[in-house]
């Protein structure tokens, strides 16, 4: 994967730009989070506009997950309101698409998304990847070994949603939370790591890395390989949206104490092309 290490960018501060759907004659705008240079593949916020209608039939010859951050919008007989989950598998078929009041998503592609006027090739779409609709607002929160995304139980003040777990490499999607007063475990003495990419996108409350600073609403990290961050706490709780990519969910934690500050400076790791973008917490705007 050719995304550089990104811990982290705050998406209010990026620029707007049109979307693949302008060659279909419909704007919609995103703001680009992390793409991959060598495959396209792309996360980025997308925002659907009042009173937009997509005809279909359409697909998209990739991967195409999301989930609802604002508003809603609908997909033939679906609707997709705030905190709806999907997962669809290259050449999932859409019929007429359209949001009478706009939405906004967090939407992610395995490749370049170029939506597809007309019904997938034979033998593109697999049924079995997909998760259509997921009503993640409605899904209790797990805790202890149940809500475990490591193989570890969590704390009492941990919970989970589980969205997608790839039952061949274990990659998974879900949400984590945590409860206020949300100090750094002991296991945590100091920064961690994983041997897979995390990315990480804050929904709500603020979550705090000691050496980077204070992330709140809107926050992006696609942390890759063996960097260090840490240690991790909240004073208000949080809420994060994560996706687990090179397989399952390690943590490695190091020995070396390393100092922690619920109001830490805001020193950020980011590749040249996003430092300009770089501004502290808090923003107005929710995105």
């Amino acid at each position: 994967m050719a995304r550089k290490h990104i811990c982290f960018v705050q998406a209010q501060a990026l620029p707007w730009s049109a979307s693949g759907f302008a060659a279909l004659g419909i704007q919609v705008d995103v703001k680009v989070l992390s793409r991959d240079a060598d495959t396209g593949a792309v996360s980025e916020i997308m925002r659907l506009p009042p009173g937009m209608k997509l005809p279909g039939p359409m697909h998209f010859p990739c991967v195409f997950e999301f989930y609802v951050l604002d508003g809603s919008f609908t997909v033939g007989n679906q609707v997709y309101a705030k905190d709806s989950y999907a997962y669809l598998s290259p050449g999932y078929t859409w019929s007429e698409m359209k949001s009478e009041h706009g939405a906004v998503l967090l939407a992610m592609f395995s490749a370049s998304p170029r939506p597809t006027p007309g019904q997938a090739p034979a033998g593109m779409f697999d049924a079995a990847q997909t998760i259509v609709h997921l009503d993640a607002f409605a899904m209790e929160w797990k805790t202890g070994a149940e809500g475990s995304v490591t193989g570890k139980p969590l704390s009492s003040t941990i919970f989970t949603k589980k969205l997608r777990v790839d039952p061949v490499t274990a990659e998974q999607t879900f949400l984590y939370s945590a409860l206020p007063h949300h100090a750094p475990p002991k296991v945590m003495p100091g920064k961690f790591t994983h041997p897979m990419i995390e990315e990480i996108f804050v929904l709500s409350g603020e979550y705090v890395f000691g050496d980077v600073g204070k992330m709140g609403a809107g926050a992006y990290c696609w942390w890759r390989e063996n960097e260090y961050h840490g240690p991790a706490g909240s004073e208000t709780g949080y809420n994060l949206f994560i996706r687990v990519h090179g397989g399952p969910l390690v943590n490695k934690f190091s020995t070396e104490a390393s100092p922690f500050s619920f109001t830490p400076a805001h020193n950020p790791a980011l590749p040249p092309e996003l430092a300009a973008f770089s501004k502290p917490f808090p923003f107005q705007t929710p995105w």
